[in-house]
């Protein structure tokens, strides 16, 4: 019986993960000042922490040097270059975020 129950909870879970996963929203877009990799933790920590539904934040190299590319996945379609640049708080005066733009599904 403990079996049973273990397997009908992992099935759930999982078909819980999978519509969650479903639903996520990304989010495009530059952000400038991102050096080193704490730059890319501060970012990443401040978002995630700050803003409501955020499934994860990645920052990879962009087109030029200046500028990387920023990559918000969320399950909430309220996530703004507004929004994005107040959770920075005392670190948006390093980084600036350029754009961020909700990316067609």
């Amino acid at each position: 019986m403990k079996k049973l129950l273990l397997a009908l909870s992992l099935l759930l879970s999982l078909n819980l993960q999978a519509a969650d996963e479903k639903k996520s929203i990304t989010y495009e877009g530059k952000i400038t000042g991102v050096v080193c990799s704490a730059c890319k933790a501060h970012i990443t920590g401040a978002i995630t922490q700050k803003l409501p539904g955020v499934i994860s934040v990645d920052v990879k190299a962009g087109d030029n040097a200046d500028e990387q590319k920023l990559i918000i996945v969320a399950n909430s379609e309220s996530v703004t270059k507004e929004s994005a640049t107040e959770a920075l708080g005392t670190f948006a005066k390093n980084y600036q975020i350029l754009s961020l733009t909700k990316k067609s599904q």
